[in-house]
């Protein structure tokens, strides 16, 4: 029977109802603490989705391994939990593991994304102290790291010493020219000229920096030119022109992608949420709301956040602040919104009440990650 589920397992499973029913039969042969199978069973809780599953099974393993940690560190920040991410790695040192390379990426990338700088040198040293300082991909993570946090000299210095760089160090090293146009201009040429400029990941960067830059004119330049387009080229050019004042060019947009048949992701509709926001079109808002699953409004804070900032710009302060309280996680940013929101529309009581909780919440969340 065990090995009648292992085969099950690697030949893959195609729903979440599957996935929970071989879960069950593994807790009734006591399987349910062998971590081959439970990595297995974890990975694919990950592909569904389902995180609060995935920690779930998680938090019952007796005793994980380095490979478990990883899935979980992996699938975390994958899906936007960046904090749980880090909580996680914090873990699993308590525990006496080592970092590998396929732990240091992705913390490192939940530090970037965090602005979390003094865990993230920390992590540089012992990608040195490890002997993964010729990583390409521990290296490449590191310059995400230092230009995410503004340390733009540094992170040029991690790219130059990248023996090999690849299209990832390359995107990497791009995102860090953020805001300083004439270096993103040289970049662009360098990549046309070297015939790079075809490659959809470098592109979609060349499109972020120049949105980030208030260049829309040239991140659409390079977005028309793409022979081939993803999803996350399509959120970079929605979300860069909901970002630059553009509203009615991120929604003509997005109803173009939509006519490319190309799903929308969390980016996307943060986009379009903001352009409805600008606008004050809450029925539209609604609409695109309904295009995602509810869970993903409440569990992902970039989300939820642009969903609180729609309803509060366009009124509907009740709305808003229901969203909030259905929140799972909370951090500075979403705290940040329904204040303002709370304000805006002349709640003084009801914004010093949430001001407070703040103080409270975000104090627990840091002496967590800590």
């Amino acid at each position: 029977m065990a090995l009648e589920l292992k085969k099950f397992l690697v030949q893959g499973l195609t729903t979440f109802n599957q996935l929970k029913h071989v879960h069950c039969r593994l807790l009734r042969l006591s399987l349910d603490q062998d971590n081959y199978l439970i990595n297995i069973i974890l990975r694919y809780s990950f592909h569904f989705g389902n995180t609060h599953y995935t920690n779930l099974i998680f938090n019952h393993t007796h005793h994980p391994n380095i490979y478990l940690y990883n899935t979980m560190i992996r699938g975390m920040v994958s899906n936007h939990s960046f904090h749980h991410a880090i909580q996680l790695y914090t873990s699993m040192r308590k525990d006496g593991f080592t970092p590998d390379d396929f732990t240091f990426p992705f913390v490192l990338k939940a530090c970037a994304r965090l602005d979390h700088f003094e865990l993230g040198l920390n992590l540089h040293c012992l990608v040195v102290k490890t002997g993964f300082d010729c990583d390409v991909f521990a290296k490449t993570s590191l310059v995400c790291l230092y230009s995410k946090c503004g340390y733009l000299r540094d992170a040029r210095k991690v790219f130059d010493d990248i023996p090999e760089k690849n299209v990832v160090s390359w995107t990497a090293i791009i995102c860090g020219k953020l805001g300083d146009l004439k270096n993103g201009e040289w970049l662009d040429r360098y990549i046309s000229e070297s015939g790079l400029h075809r490659n959809v990941f470098l592109a979609t960067s060349l499109v972020d920096m120049y949105a980030k830059c208030g260049s829309m004119e040239d991140a659409r330049r390079v977005f028309d030119v793409m022979p081939e387009k993803d999803i996350v080229c399509w959120s970079a050019m929605i979300q860069g022109y909901a970002s630059n004042g553009l509203p009615k060019e991120a929604l003509d947009l997005f109803f173009e992608m939509q006519k490319e048949n190309v799903r929308p992701d969390c980016y996307a509709i943060v986009g379009v949420l903001s352009a409805c926001a600008r606008l004050g079109a809450l029925d539209l808002g609604n609409w695109a709301q309904g295009l995602m699953d509810t869970n993903e409004f409440l569990y992902n804070p970039v989300m939820g956040t642009a969903l609180i900032d729609l309803y509060a710009k366009c009124g509907s302060m009740g709305q808003a602040f229901e969203i909030f309280k259905m929140m799972k996680g909370k951090d500075r940013v979403v705290f940040n919104a329904v204040i303002s929101g709370l304000a805006m529309n002349g709640h003084v009581r009801a914004t010093f009440g949430v001001f407070g909780q703040m103080g409270k919440y975000v104090m627990a969340v840091d002496i967590l990650i800590a």
